[in-house]
């Protein structure tokens, strides 16, 4: 029945969603994790990522993925990817978390949306990033946007 359908880029449908025996067992999980709370474009960004839009996108990009993307508009493996998907995240938090560490991804409520398996922590190169995605540095650009939270220089490279 599916054979006439187009297949996803990268080759694979990235389907993010768990069951709801795993939910539960993440919710368990998540009452001694840290906690983030989402921007109305972080939340954009989690429903694009675990709904496979964003495939072959499994996660929130890591520090070599952002590079390649500001460079050459590619993944690091060298698959077309034209825009960061990256979360930032507060001071406070990012020193908190680590490899291995997982965080709680909430919508403004405080509702848990995700966990986020993390698998670096890094500050990026905010010059780079505008320079390479908007062909200009200069904040006053229409097409530059500023971080989402103007207090999160770090980001954790990770997959929900």
């Amino acid at each position: 029945m599916a054979d006439h359908l187009v297949p996803p880029y990268g080759g694979a449908l990235v389907d993010g969603v768990v069951d709801d025996e795993r939910a539960a067992e993440l919710r368990r999980a998540s009452t001694h994790w840290p906690s983030c709370d989402l921007t109305p474009r972080h939340l954009c960004d989690l429903e694009l990522l675990l709904s496979g839009a964003f495939s072959p996108l499994r996660g929130f990009l890591g520090s070599a993925d952002l590079a390649s993307v500001c460079a050459d508009m590619r993944l690091s493996d060298g698959r077309l990817w034209p825009i960061p998907v990256t979360l930032d995240v507060p001071d406070d938090l990012a020193t908190r978390v680590g490899p291995g560490a997982s965080v709680a991804l909430r919508d403004p409520e405080g509702v848990m949306l995700a966990a986020l398996h993390v698998e670096e922590v890094y500050r990026p190169d905010r010059r780079a990033e505008a320079q390479g995605v908007f062909g200009t540095t200069d904040p006053r650009s229409p097409g530059r946007r500023p971080p989402a939270r103007a207090d999160a220089p770090q980001l954790p490279g990770g997959h929900p």
